[in-house]
């Protein structure tokens, strides 16, 4: 090994050391500082020159760009173009949330603000996050962007291909080629002594002890850069080169350090024939490495994100996020209809649905001092970006659905209904709208289609404002249709009991010829497609699929439709605890409980749907509820869990179960709009432990598929439900038929993700039955399934 790369940079977390607007400042104060020190270099001669700085993320310097006089960024484009600074074409570094259109269209913007400098970025670089979706990845692909430089941090995570400072290809499916070099820890200049630091080493553990880097700096540099070489020579590195990050200080949001320059320059005085130290910029280190990469291995999965679960810790704000996302995606759709884009607000939805996904979240002492100020005002203000975001494509909608018709007059009990199928796919679907009708309860409603005169089927239902109309109809992919709807009035009521359906009670218990359904439900639902059963003291006791004539319910912690709570309790320290976990999210003295049905009440039962409510006693809850609505004439049941989560410091999990017995089929989910098979479509070494999906799962098997989508729940849990050890992605066809969970929340993070999952809150789900084995159809369902159709009053 005759060189060391240094990338000196600042790492960009949006929180964690101070409030986020005095981080984007201080990052924009970081360029600015930059460029005075490379120019005072340049104008006194002196080795400051040679300095090179890398904007770690676009977003800082969007910031700066914003910010910055016309003379600055004179200065910070000409001297990127000398190679002084580098860019990096990774916005910021996110979770798997991050929305990968919003990320492609800042893609291009940051593309277009250089190319008309002419200048060309084709490097990028992430910093502490475990992973990228395939998703994120392609967006650089597509970009042109070859090259891309990770810094893993292996605190609850790992690098993958077992191994780090390893270069690969990246390929996505369209062909293109992304060369990663998977690098060390974003503050491994530091721990090497190339900028001195009193903090613990904890990636050299025997090195001597670092106060000694302050009376003896290069020799304690040369000390752990040879025993560095010596312990990657041990373990089959073939390249003559090292790779380091360096930040300023040993800190997150560091500013730049140009003492590092004097340190190398003392080291080469002493020991340059035998090591080299050189700064580069992202776009040089790519043209020296690229040629010795050449011959890495490729590789198309997925490279699953470790520290996903931090999620968890906010999962109302998440509901909020994801609504936001669905909000979005609807008013992109309708934009394309009306040809009308409100740029100011789109560009808002982008800005904030990005920001929100940056994976910092929170304080660095949210766990451990959750009273402070400042912890508070970090959770907040992060929590603003999704509302923010989820106001601009609420906002995009209301003014294409008025575009379309919409008069947004819901008093009238007589008029028109306009609804559009949003999806990609024909088929009957759910229509629902709501009429304000406090003083005259409306009892039932006429739907007739206005192109065919056909009477649809209707159900009213109490609704918050008045009532809620659902029917069912029939679309093909993209149509607006419009719908009559007229109140029914009906007659004086009079007693009838010529026929034994119901007594003078009104409670319908009774088998009889006109009526055989209704008196069963306390004890099971049934339509075409399922049967489900279920009895109070033993919980779902069966859960049958008609068509393909398969018991699909599971036993244990992965029956369906039963929550779970998950508690590993805390002895001493909230903070050391849950440090010890390592890479799993629950300890060895983890206890869990299951959900007891105590309780079945109907709600609703009306030609559409019949609602019926499940309530359980669970540890770690007030109430637990399942709200599941099981509708007549198609293949769907929606289903809501409803909890009064209780605080505690203990280290805590909920879930709800979505395994199913279905014979041989494959388990499919989508990240960042990008299709995989969890255990199977991913990088050799990564985490199974869970992931992040778009909007779901599916079962795909050759007499059909079950559609599972987890509307306001990102998170997946896959595996045994119990302290393990943890097993890497090798591409094991049984990896993918492991139980899998709705993970909703957790705790199990000690620094900046929230410790308080108290609250109430309800969390959405569907499942369908696809019969069809294509599953390119099954996958289109299942998006479709997530944005449903719009309707609204048009007259």
């Amino acid at each position: 090994m005759k060189k060391i790369y240094v990338v000196h940079h600042s790492h960009t977390d949006i929180g964690y050391t101070d409030l986020q607007e005095r981080i984007i400042y201080n990052q924009v104060c970081d360029i600015q500082k930059a460029i005075r020190i490379i120019k005072e270099g340049y104008a006194k001669q002196t080795v400051e020159k040679q300095f090179k700085w890398n904007c770690e993320t676009y977003f800082c310097v969007e910031k700066f760009l914003e910010m910055a006089e016309p003379r600055e960024k004179e200065d910070f484009f000409r001297l990127v173009k000398k190679g002084n600074i580098g860019i990096s074409a990774n916005y910021l570094n996110f979770n798997d949330l991050a929305d990968c259109e919003a990320l492609d269209r800042k893609t291009k913007h940051m593309l277009h603000i250089f190319g008309e400098q002419g200048i060309k970025v084709d490097s990028a670089m992430t910093a502490d996050i475990n992973g990228m979706s395939m998703g994120a990845r392609d967006v650089l692909i597509d970009n042109g962007i070859e090259f891309l430089f990770t810094n893993i941090h292996t605190h609850h995570g790992m690098f993958p291909l077992h191994k780090n400072q390893e270069p690969y290809f990246w390929k996505s499916e369209n062909g293109g080629r992304l060369l990663v070099w998977s690098g060390d820890h974003y503050n491994l200049g530091n721990k090497l002594g190339i900028i001195p630091t009193k903090n613990r080493n904890l990636l050299l553990r025997n090195a001597p002890e670092n106060k000694k880097y302050s009376e003896q700096p290069i020799e304690m540099l040369y000390q752990n850069i040879r025993r560095m070489i010596e312990m990657y020579s041990d373990t089959g590195y073939s390249y003559d080169f090292y790779i380091a990050a360096l930040s300023g200080l040993h800190s997150d949001n560091a500013p730049p350090n140009p003492e590092a320059l004097h340190i190398i320059s003392d080291f080469h005085k002493k020991y340059g024939d035998e090591i080299r130290i050189e700064m580069v910029t992202l776009s040089e280190l790519y043209g020296l490495i690229k040629d010795q990469a050449a011959d890495a291995p490729e590789y198309t999965g997925d490279l699953n994100d470790w520290w996903a679960d931090g999620v968890g810790s906010t999962p109302y704000v998440v509901k909020h996020y994801k609504e936001a996302q669905r909000l979005g995606k609807a008013a992109d759709r309708l934009e394309k209809r009306t040809g009308k884009i409100d740029g100011t607000l789109k560009k808002a939805s982008d800005d904030n649905l990005l920001l929100y996904a940056e994976h910092t979240w929170g304080d660095s002492a949210t766990v451990t001092e959750p009273y402070s100020t400042m912890a508070l005002n970090q959770d907040l203000r992060n929590n603003s970006y999704a509302s923010k975001a989820h106001e601009a494509n609420n906002m995009r909608k209301n003014v294409q659905l008025q575009l379309l018709g919409d008069i947004r007059e819901y008093f009238e009990t007589k008029g028109t209904v306009k609804a559009i199928n949003l999806g990609g796919l024909p088929g009957e679907q759910l229509v629902e709208f709501y009429i304000e009708s406090f003083w005259n309860k409306v009892a039932e409603v006429k739907i007739t289609d206005c192109e065919t005169g056909e009477i649809l089927v209707s159900q009213v239902s109490p609704h918050p404002r008045g009532v809620l109309i659902s029917f069912i109809a029939c679309f093909e992919a993209g149509q607006e249709k419009l719908f009559l709807f007229e109140e029914q009035i009906h007659g004086e009521e009079t007693d009838n009991n010529h026929r034994s359906v119901a007594g003078i009670d009104y409670v319908r218990d009774v088998m009889s010829p006109y009526d055989s359904k209704t008196c069963c439900l306390p004890y099971q639902l049934e339509n075409e497609w399922f049967c489900l059963r279920y009895k109070v003291g033993e919980g779902i006791t069966s859960f049958y699929n008609k068509k393909t004539r398969t018991e699909m319910l599971k036993d244990g912690y992965e029956k369906f439709f039963t929550p779970v709570y998950e508690r590993t309790p805390v002895y001493h320290d909230v903070f050391r605890e849950r440090t010890a976990l390592g890479r799993n999210i629950r300890g060895i003295n983890a206890q869990h409980y299951q959900a007891e049905l105590k309780n079945v009440t109907v709600l609703e039962d009306g030609p559409v749907f019949t609602k019926i409510q499940f309530d359980f006693l669970l540890e770690g809850t007030r109430k637990s509820l399942i709200i599941l609505q099981f509708f007549k004439e198609l293949p769907r049941i929606q289903f809501t869990y409803k909890i009064a989560k209780c605080l505690s410091e203990d280290i805590e999990s909920v879930y709800l179960p979505l395994s199913l017995e279905t014979a041989g089929s494959e388990q499919h989910i989508i990240k960042g709009g990008r299709w995989m098979r969890p255990g199977i479509d991913q990088i050799p070494g990564t985490c199974m432990e869970f992931y992040m999906s778009d909007c779901g799962m599916l079962y795909q098997g050759k007499e059909g598929s079950i559609l599972i989508n987890t509307l306001d729940t990102p998170l997946l849990y896959y595996g045994e439900m119990e302290h393990h050890a943890i097993k890497l992605c090798d591409g094991s066809v049984e990896d993918n038929k492991r139980p899998v969970y709705s993970w909703i929340m957790n705790n199990v993070w000690e620094t900046n993700f929230k410790l308080d999952l108290s609250g109430y809150c309800e969390f959405r789900y569907s499942l369908e039955f696809c019969g069809t084995g294509d599953i390119n159809t099954s996958r289109q369902r299942l998006l479709d399934n997530d944005l449903g159709n719009v309707a609204f009053i048009a007259g």
